[in-house]
């Protein structure tokens, strides 16, 4: 719909709109599903509405096959390059609908060609979601709260580790602390309870 429409339904047009003053798609697409909606479900959006992760997915590294950078810093820079984006336009007098769906245009073809790279190069499908997306800023924090995510009945766990070997995000799923390592990454993906010998995992 919002390709008919011809919005920016990325970071920058929910910039655009709330300078513009406008409580556009983009605006309530955010807040339903990046800002409070994660507060529900985590981030079930990056498990199966991302169209970023839908072309991802389709690439052969289900499972991470080399060691977790510390480059979760590069999220902050996009989303704050983000920003700056948007507000060089409105300072250049170059901020309406047409040049922002064109932004939409080029930075998903920029998302796109990064994730596909970052997949390849490190192996790992979900690179692109560890390291680069911006929009991660607003999931991460309210992730940890969420309502539904995947618990772990200690008591049933036999720590076979095979969980943690399906992750895609690299979770440690097999605790149940919210403060678990990279808990905020849980995509709610279910390969992790669906690889659980014991059934110690569910939602």
């Amino acid at each position: 719909m919002f390709l008919i429409c011809r919005e920016n339904m990325q970071i920058e047009g929910l910039w655009y709109y709330l300078l513009c003053g406008v409580l556009g798609a983009g605006t309530l697409h955010y807040a339903i599903a990046k800002i409070f909606g994660p507060l529900l479900f985590g981030r079930g959006w990056c498990g199966y509405a991302c169209w970023t992760a839908m072309i991802l997915d389709l690439l052969p590294y289900q499972k991470p096959r080399s060691p977790r950078r510390n480059w979760g810093f590069i999220r902050y820079i996009m989303f704050g390059l983000s920003l700056a984006i948007v507000l060089l336009l409105f300072w250049l007098g170059k901020a309406d609908a047409y040049t922002m769906f064109m932004l939409f245009v080029a930075g998903n073809i920029f998302y796109y060609a990064v994730g596909i790279t970052l997949a390849i190069l490190l192996k790992d499908n979900r690179a692109f979601c560890k390291y680069i997306c911006p929009i991660t800023v607003f999931l991460k924090p309210m992730s940890y709260y969420a309502l539904i995510r995947i618990k772990c009945d200690e008591d049933k766990c036999i720590n076979c580790g095979k969980c943690l070997r399906t992750c895609p995000m690299e979770v440690e799923v097999n605790k149940n602390a919210r403060n678990r390592k990279n808990a905020t990454e849980c995509i709610l993906c279910q390969k992790c309870t669906k690889a659980c010998p014991t059934k110690a995992l569910s939602i």
